[in-house]
């Protein structure tokens, strides 16, 4: 059982000293008559505060050019009214609190810190041994250690570099998306052809309905409901029958189609229904993506030719036919098959509008025909 008590074990007594300090109590800031490490005497005058409340006090510490503010939690002991006296004790310091008022308190024995009037003055230099520690030199720290420390500091630079590429390179791919590419409404594979149309008005006795036929062959038999005297329908050149739009023994009238004929050395191509507005971009230039049905992808297509515009064209806003050469694919299986064409554009070609126009519009106002007439 504790039945001795020593004075020194109820009430710690610490050395005071006079330091320009001052204090903010409750909102209110008051001049420090003496200080110490356990607590400060301050000049409250006729201020009277209540004994052992705790309040939470900002001590301030005036150096040559600078402030320095501790809070420290402290509680009242007394409070003299008549001697404008109040004692406080500090309450729960933390570990750093008291280092600094030790601190405070040893420079200033040393005369490192030196009281010129209302200011303390650095004049030494010190380091609290206990305040920092010193951080291992490269040399003292093993290989592992250093190659760690170096992979830390380059992912905290590298990390932030690339999420913000990243978000560029989305940013762009969006921005690329939308002003420099654009889709076919529509298109499809298809082969040149020559078109076989009737002379006159009469019904189909003999026509062609598959294999290949030579330049001056007979394909067609018309006799007309004039007379008795048959028409006969000559091949123009060495073909293969393609399709055939009338039967045997049909009315027919004249310039009615009555069978295609695809030449044997034509080959497979694709046909792009564009947008009018869209088929001026393509007078500037633009890369042509073919994707198939089954996946596969063409990606050497070129803009086989762009046709000559009238001002009619412009204004009806009907869809452009535009022919694609696939390169060297064979698409001869999979003729009549729809496919996805995108057209790329490079973002630094700089013709202007009103050349494509010029470019796109026949001075005539009339569209120029091709040598051979196609379908599709």
């Amino acid at each position: 059982m504790n039945v001795v008590k020593f004075e020194a074990d109820v009430q710690r007594q610490h050395a005071r000293y006079k330091l320009p300090l001052k204090c903010v109590i409750d909102g209110y800031r008051y001049n420090c008559l003496d200080w110490s490490v356990g607590g400060i005497g301050v000049a409250t005058g006729k201020t009277v505060l209540p004994e052992f409340k705790t309040f939470p006090v900002d001590l301030e510490f005036p150096f040559d050019g600078f402030v320095f503010t501790l809070r420290v939690d402290a509680q009242v002991r007394y409070c003299d009214p008549t001697k404008g006296r109040t004692g406080f004790q500090y309450m729960s310091l933390t570990e750093e609190q008291l280092r600094f008022l030790r601190y405070v308190r040893d420079a200033h024995l040393t005369g490192e810190v030196v009281t010129l009037n209302d200011v303390l003055d650095l004049s030494g230099r010190s380091i609290d041994p206990l305040s920092r520690k010193k951080d291992p030199s490269p040399q003292d720290q093993n290989p592992g250690h250093r190659f760690k420390a170096v992979a830390k500091r380059s992912l905290r630079i590298a990390l932030p570099a690339i999420l913000g590429l990243g978000l560029l390179f989305f940013l762009w791919g969006a921005l690329y998306q939308k002003l420099w590419t654009f889709g076919a409404d529509e298109a499809l594979v298809t082969i040149d052809s020559a078109v076989v149309i009737a002379p006159s008005d009469g019904v189909v006795t003999n026509i062609v309905t598959q294999g290949a036929v030579r330049a001056g062959d007979p394909v067609a038999t018309i006799l007309p409901t004039a007379n008795n005297r048959s028409v006969t329908v000559l091949a123009r050149c060495d073909c293969t029958v393609q399709d055939v739009q009338v039967s045997l023994d049909s009315q027919v009238r004249a310039g009615q189609r009555l069978l295609s004929l695809s030449m044997q050395n034509a080959k497979p191509h694709v046909v792009a229904m564009v947008d009018y507005s869209q088929a001026l971009r393509l007078y500037k230039g633009a890369r042509v993506l073919v994707e198939l049905a089954h996946g596969e992808r063409i990606s050497n297509a070129t803009i086989r030719d762009l046709p000559r515009l009238t001002s009619i064209d412009l204004q009806s806003g009907n869809k452009i036919p535009i022919n694609i050469d696939v390169g060297g694919a064979d698409l001869s299986h999979i003729v009549g098959t729809p496919v996805t064409v995108r057209f790329v554009q490079s973002p630094w070609v700089t013709a202007s509008v009103p050349e494509m126009v010029r470019n796109a519009i026949s001075p005539t106002g009339t569209r120029s025909q091709p040598a051979a007439e196609t379908n599709g």
